[in-house]
């Protein structure tokens, strides 16, 4: 099938396209289209507008400021993987990265779209809340900061309003003896994740797992008390209520969950100590 008829504008500033946004609700933005352009082909969205951002420049900025990672919304999800700032400082993003598509999809796919799009299946997402990341949005007449924890809602539902773009997100500096890591499960390599587990884990004895495709939203847990108990992790996770789909069954998700969690915590303790003597 063909999209619906739509409005085409091309604007080459933050302001122009916010100005655009604003006029109502069949206004959708394009970043990098990869699941945009797949659901208007099906007409299961079908815009009135569509602003392209991908001229807007000031959003495919990616650096250090003030000891955080700021990623531009434009930034595209292969530069996490070349970008040697992302790996030595958020090791655990560019890991998030690898497991998202494929090196041609990730070239124009896009770190805000990915975030605003709120995919079940999208590891940036889990990346995103494991890594507190705070999330810059603004509209024509006003500019907020949503912390990633508060952002999502449900699948593809997140608290942006009519009107508002994610301009950047940004992550906060490492914490001093600590040590992140993300593990994913899938069909096929590449293939959408049935399950990830993204773990930040202190020497200090605390520790945090978010679980994706478990919930309607990443799920954050305290996985402190888990970190060598496995009675423990089991009763931590025996409250999520995964649901079946095409992909697996929730039974298996919760079979697969425990597994997978402990070996994001196990390996996130181990890159912490690994920190603490290097």
């Amino acid at each position: 099938m063909k999209p619906a008829p739509f409005e085409y504008h091309a604007p080459s500033t933050v302001e122009e396209a916010l100005q655009l946004l604003a006029e109502g609700n069949g206004t959708y933005a394009l970043a990098g289209g990869q699941s945009l352009v797949q659901l208007m082909k099906f007409r299961q969205v079908k815009p009135t507008t569509l602003v392209d951002l991908n001229g807007v420049s000031e959003l495919e900025v990616l650096e250090e400021r003030d000891g955080e990672l700021h990623v531009g919304a434009l930034v595209r999800q292969q530069r996490l993987l070349e970008d040697e700032s992302v790996g030595e400082g958020w090791p655990m993003l560019r890991e998030a990265a690898r497991f998202v598509g494929y090196k041609e999809t990730r070239r124009r796919g896009t770190v805000g779209g990915s975030i605003a799009f709120a995919a079940p299946w999208a590891e940036l997402t889990a990346a995103a809340v494991a890594l507190d990341a705070q999330i810059d949005v603004r509209s024509l007449s006003s500019e907020r900061t949503i912390p990633a924890r508060s952002f999502f809602r449900g699948p593809h539902v997140t608290v942006l309003e009519p009107g508002e773009l994610i301009v950047r997100i940004r992550f906060p500096a490492r914490a001093a003896r600590s040590g992140a890591a993300f593990h994913e499960v899938s069909a096929r390599y590449r293939d959408y994740a049935q399950l990830a587990a993204a773990a930040v884990v202190s020497l200090d004895g605390t520790a945090e797992l978010v679980l994706l495709r478990v919930a309607e939203t990443p799920l954050l847990l305290d996985a402190s008390n888990a970190l060598e108990d496995e009675d423990a992790l089991r009763q931590l996770l025996a409250s999520i209520e995964p649901v079946d789909d095409v992909e697996v069954s929730a039974a298996h998700r919760r079979r697969v969950a425990p597994v997978l969690a402990r070996r994001a915590l196990s390996e996130a303790a181990e890159r912490a100590d690994q920190r603490e003597k290097a």
